[in-house]
Formats: C-alpha cells, structure tokens, sequence
C-alpha cells in the first residue's frame, strides 16, 4: 500500500526540539514557545487550501470589478471636465459676445447723441442765421418800414434767445431807435451840470444831484411828478439812496449832509441835516443795515481830512461816533463794509486805513492797517464783508489790483499790475472777476483764480462806468453814450453795444439799477435820459407796439409766441 501520508522534507526533529530535548534531560524546564505567525498560517493554509482559494478568487473578483468601477470612475471624470470645460469656453466665448454687443450698441448711441448734438447745433446756427439775416433786414428797412423794421427786429431778437444766442446787435440797435419813447428822455429840472444819480433798491424812484445846489427825487411808477429837494446851498456832490430804499443821503459843498424820509409824503419839508463837517463833503457810503454811514470831506490846508463815521438809530439824532483822520490830502475812497465792521479810507497822500471796529469799546474803530498804496480810487467789500479789492494808480501810471482777506491777520496781495489809467471799477467776487476801464475805451477783466486777463474791445472813448450785472454780464458806458452789455466766455465773449441816440455830447454822469434792468445817464446840456439795458424787455415792448397798430402790416417774419401775442 502506498503510503498516503505527506513526505517530510526535513529531519524528525528540527535543531530547537533537540535543544528543549537536551534541556529536559538535564533537568532544565521546557520552554513553550509559539509558532512563528508564518508558520502558523502556512499551516492554516494547508489545512484550509480549499477556502484560502475561493477566498483569493473572490477577491481577484473584487480586485476586477473595484478595477473596473474606477475606470469608469476616471472615465466620468474626465467626461465631466471635459464638459465643464467646453461650458466655460461657451460661457467665455457668450461674455465676449455680450461685451463686443455692449460696445456696439455703447458706441451706436454716443454716435447717435454726437449726430443728434450735430443736428441741434445745425438748428441752432439755422436760427442764428435767420436771427441775423432778419437783424440785417431790420436795420436796411429802419428808414423806410419803421413798423416793419421793428417787427423783424423783434423777431430776430426773440429767435436768438430762443436758440441761445446772444441777440444781434443790429436788432436790438433798432428796437433802441424805434422804441425811443421808452428812454424816458426829459430835461433833469437842473439848472446847471448834473453830477450825481443814483437808483433806489427796490427800483422805484432815482434821484440826481447837481451844480445848481439842488437834489430832485424822481419816481419811476409816475404816482408822482419830480420832487425837488432844496436844502443846500452849495453844489450837491452826491446822492445816494440806503439799503432799505427808505432814505435819501445828498452830499454837498456847504459842508452837510441832508437825509431825507423818501416814503413821506412831505419829503421835501422834513430833511435831517448833518452838519459835522467843516469842509467840503465829497464822499458818502451806507452800511448793509442802513444803520451807518461814512461820510469825507476835503481836507482844510495843514489839516487831517475829516472822514465821520454816524449812527443814524442813535436817540434823538444822528450821531458822530468816530472820527477818522491821518490822511493829509483829498479823500479819494472811503466805504463801509456791508456789515459795518469795517471802513476803508483812501486819500490823495497815498496812504491806504483800514479801520476795525472794536466791540470793547462801544461803536468806536480802532485802526487796523496804515499803508502806502499809492492813489487808491476803488474799493469793493464782498458781500459777507470776509476780503475786499482795491484798485490803486502808481507813481508811473500802472494800475495795481489788490486784494485782502479780513480777519485777525489781515493779507492784502496783489492780483494783477496793468499797464492802464484804472478810471471804473467793478468786482464780481462770486466769480473772481475785476474790471478795469480806461481812458481810451480799454476794458480789462481780470480773474484773481485763474491768473487770466481778457480784454474786452467795443469802446473808443473814456469809459465812465462799468457794472457786473446780477445775470453776470458786464454793462459799461463810456463818455459818448455807447452803452455795452457783455457776456463773458473767455476768449468767445458776446457783446452787444448800442450808441443811446438821444443823449449828446460828453456824458457827466452814469448809473445801473440793482436788478440791471435800466441805464441812466446825463450829458452837458443837462438832459438825463433813463431806460432798459435788457433787449429783451425791449422786445415784449415792440411785440406789445406792433398789437396796437391798425391796418395791413406784411410780415415776412416767424409768428410770434403765444406769451407775445
């Protein structure tokens, strides 16, 4: 029979037993030990080969399909990024699109605001061709047509404020010459030279004062006729009305200073006679509040010019609460600020005060600032009284313009030096703008921020006033009557000059009204003539004429608005 039992390989016994063999037979304890893990699972494995390979095949099953399911798993991976992939270049691809769709049609409309700015300006300067045309056609037809004349030209003016353009001169010329019963020319009811006029500040009444040692109040409403205002016996240097239109200061030779309650109706009978000087007064000046009132006068041989500050509330009287003195020569500037804190007195010696009043010590001023600024003619507080600009003339005949910040330190510097005889002055400090007049016709303005100066050309004679209007043009007036509004544009500024054709000869005295609606002025023979420096209250006057006129009138012109009618 074969033997069925499985052949050893080795000895009996391995090396170990015979070593726990020896140990037993000295006598030596036996040590157990375990077989080694290796060992015990071979013989695991022989004793349970069967199971150990179903195991292995079930776990190369397993192996397989863990195998094939990350397969797949790597495949959908990469399927999926792929994917994502192809929807980011998509979404890029759509973002690009959707810009360059953004930029066309971004693009598309700045072309079609440009073409629409193109299309505006084009009717525009249509307009503005039309308005000039008919301005031409007003001024050829002024002799022959009046009436037609004077439509066309209120047509030309009405076209040009509706386009935007600053009227024609042409046509507002026209509506100055037809319209000649606007200008309210009439004799002054002087009898001698006119030196003085002066508007109201609610645009009620003027008044003017002259050689012949009279003031005369006039009303615009015509509720009253002129009112003469005989007090002085001496020439009457100045007029001047106060910030509340309530009272009329008139400045004269004799030494006094006449108030009169112009809203009396006894004006003329009740005058409040300041008699503090000893010489000739030349200058007066209100406060804001009406409350003061600066007063010089010319100084006496090897005496201070005496300059009073008065306090019209006072009880009982008008008082002097300062005198101010120091100038040795004629006064040629002395203003109050508009809130009375400040006075600025200037005088032939060329010395510039600045005096400060001083709570501490009741109403009195205190002064602030000496200096030698040369002949110093002009001076302008702003309004909220903070700085002031001064315009003073050089030993060699240049104009300096100054300008000063009021406060605890005070800082005059210096904006501008001209080479030009300063004769008006104006300041719009609202848009930092000085204008200086000349003696042949020079206009200047000068813009402290800018650091700019542009000239402003139209006149040929001596200019007489200059004014910044409240709208922000500049008016002006020169010695032969020319009356200029500007609109200032930089290098582009608009200007309108008409030649008042009443007035003739040299003019002596000029004057604006606060709102900038009415010019007056007087001319030698003493004639005074006021009316409208807008044209476009000229044109509702010329619309209104032409209403009235009876018969066929051809009209070659637009129809005017329905407000016009």
């Amino acid at each position: 029979m074969p033997d069925l039992a499985p052949a050893r390989s080795g000895p009996l016994c391995d090396d170990k037993d015979e070593d726990q063999l020896d140990r037993w037979l000295a006598g030596k304890p036996i040590e157990r030990k375990v077989p080694p893990l290796t060992r015990r699972l071979q013989r695991w494995s022989q004793e349970n080969w069967g199971a150990v390979t179903c195991f292995l095949i079930a776990m190369l099953g397993v192996s397989g399909i863990a195998a094939h399911a990350m397969q797949n798993s790597v495949v959908a991976q990469r399927q999926l990024a792929d994917e994502r992939a192809a929807h980011a270049t998509t979404r890029e691809q759509a973002e690009q699109r959707d810009e360059q769709l953004r930029l066309l049609v971004d693009s598309a409309q700045i072309k079609a605001r440009a073409l629409g700015k193109q299309l505006d300006q084009a009717r525009l300067e249509s307009r503005r061709d039309l308005s000039l045309r008919l301005a031409d056609e007003a001024t050829r037809l002024e002799q022959a047509a009046p009436q037609r004349s004077l439509m066309l030209a209120a047509e030309s003016v009405q076209i040009a404020r509706d386009s935007r353009h600053f009227p024609a001169a042409g046509a507002v010329q026209v509506l100055f010459d037809q319209l000649q019963d606007q200008s309210r020319l009439r004799a002054s009811g002087h009898s001698d030279v006119v030196r003085s006029i002066a508007f109201s500040g609610d645009g009620t009444m003027w008044a003017s004062g002259g050689d012949d040692n009279r003031a005369i109040l006039h009303s615009f409403d015509g509720r009253r006729t002129s009112i003469p205002l005989e007090a002085h016996w001496s020439r009457v240097s100045q007029v001047k009305f106060s910030p509340d239109s309530r009272k009329l200061a008139t400045a004269s030779f004799d030494a006094t200073i006449c108030l009169w309650d112009v809203r009396s109706s006894e004006v003329a009978q009740s005058p409040v006679v300041l008699s503090g000087h000893d010489e000739r007064v030349l200058s007066i000046d209100f406060s804001a509040d009406s409350r003061w009132l600066l007063s010089s006068a010319q100084a006496a041989p090897g005496s201070p010019s005496e300059i009073l500050l008065w306090d019209l509330q006072a009880k009982g009287h008008p008082q002097v609460t300062q005198t101010l003195g120091q100038h040795f020569g004629r006064v040629h500037a002395a203003q109050l600020s508009p809130d009375g804190r400040w006075a600025f007195t200037a005088s032939a010696d060329g010395f510039v005060q600045l005096w400060r009043l001083n709570p501490k010590s009741g109403d009195r001023m205190t002064v602030a600032m000496r200096a030698q600024h040369g002949l110093t003619d002009r001076v302008c507080f702003s309004p909220d009284s903070s700085q002031l600009v001064t315009v003073s003339e050089g030993s060699n005949g240049e104009c300096v313009i100054r300008r000063w910040q009021l406060g605890e330190m005070i800082r005059p510097e210096t904006i501008a030096t001209l080479k030009i005889a300063p004769l008006a002055a104006d300041v719009d400090f609202k848009n930092e703008n000085v204008v200086i007049g000349g003696q042949r016709g020079e206009l200047k303005v000068v813009n402290w921020n800018l650091r700019t100066i542009t000239p402003v050309v139209g006149h040929e004679q001596r200019i007489q006033l200059v004014r910044f209007l409240p709208d922000g043009a500049l008016a002006s007036v020169d010695q032969q009557g020319l009356v200029r509004r500007t609109l200032l544009g930089g290098k582009d500024e608009m200007a309108l000059g008409v030649k008042l054709p009443q007035v003739t000869g040299q003019i002596e005295a000029a004057a604006i009204s606060a709102d900038g609606q009415w010019v007056a002025v007087t001319n030698e023979k003493r004639e005074v003539m006021i009316r409208q420096l807008d044209p476009t209250i000229l044109m509702g006057v010329a619309f209104d004429r032409l209403q009235s006129l009876s018969g066929d009138v051809e009209v070659i012109a637009s129809q005017p608005s329905e407000e016009r009618r």
